[in-house]
């Protein structure tokens, strides 16, 4: 948004989550040159003068932190719309009360961020009511199809070269020999649909399958 960036996550239960030290660094919370903390939230959250704005029609835990992991990465984070009710918290405050020299900072910068989320959604509102989000999510994967898919069945050329080959010969020891180099065990094809191919965009492998097809007798129709 603008310059800032502020990393998020979807939980499995659907809940959608900001990280918590970016929504802290977002709303300036603290000096650039200070120390890193990531307590600096919870202590804003808490502050008597704010109390009355922060918490208005809200329960004491509206703002509790929620911890989540992606993979063994402990996150630990905040449901989304809360930088949007601290934010509306602050402009609030700004309104009624002389807020401090660093409050009348953050409270700027809410101002931004609110800007910011009204530009974000209403181009939102308008993919979802016309539906353009499915629209763009299947031309932008047609483009990735584009670059590395042909649609016309090419000419058998090598790609992987000797090195590549020799090299897992060398990790499963096997001879590189002639009689292995022109008929490779099975699971070096495996090996090398699961490390490259496998690698490449999702759909692409999928894609290629559907072009090249296979026969009555089940093996591919080309190399």
């Amino acid at each position: 948004m603008g310059e800032t960036i502020i990393p998020c996550y979807v939980l499995t239960d659907g809940t959608r989550v900001l990280s918590g030290n970016a929504m802290q660094n977002a709303l300036k919370l603290q000096e650039e040159h200070e120390t890193k903390s990531g307590t600096r939230l919870v202590r804003y959250l808490n502050q008597k003068t704010l109390e009355t704005f922060i918490y208005k029609d809200k329960s004491l835990d509206h703002y509790n932190p929620i911890e989540c992991y992606k993979g063994n990465q402990k996150i630990n984070g905040y449901e989304a719309t809360i930088l949007a009710d601290i934010c509306e918290a602050f402009l609030e405050a700004r309104n009624n009360i002389n807020l401090s020299t660093r409050q009348k900072i953050i409270a700027d910068q809410c101002e931004i961020l609110i800007r910011g989320f009204a530009r974000v959604g209403i181009v939102a509102l308008i993919n979802e009511a016309t539906g353009y989000q499915y629209e763009r999510e299947r031309f932008e994967l047609q483009k990735i199809l584009t670059a590395y898919v042909s649609e016309e069945i090419l000419k058998w050329q090598l790609t992987f070269r000797d090195d590549f080959y020799k090299e897992i010969f060398r990790l499963w020891d096997l001879p590189f020999i002639p009689k292995y180099i022109k008929n490779k065990p099975s699971f070096i094809g495996k090996l090398t649909i699961k490390y490259i191919y496998d690698q490449m965009p999702r759909g692409v492998i999928e894609k290629v399958k559907e072009n090249i097809g296979k026969t009555e007798n089940g093996n591919w129709k080309y190399r």
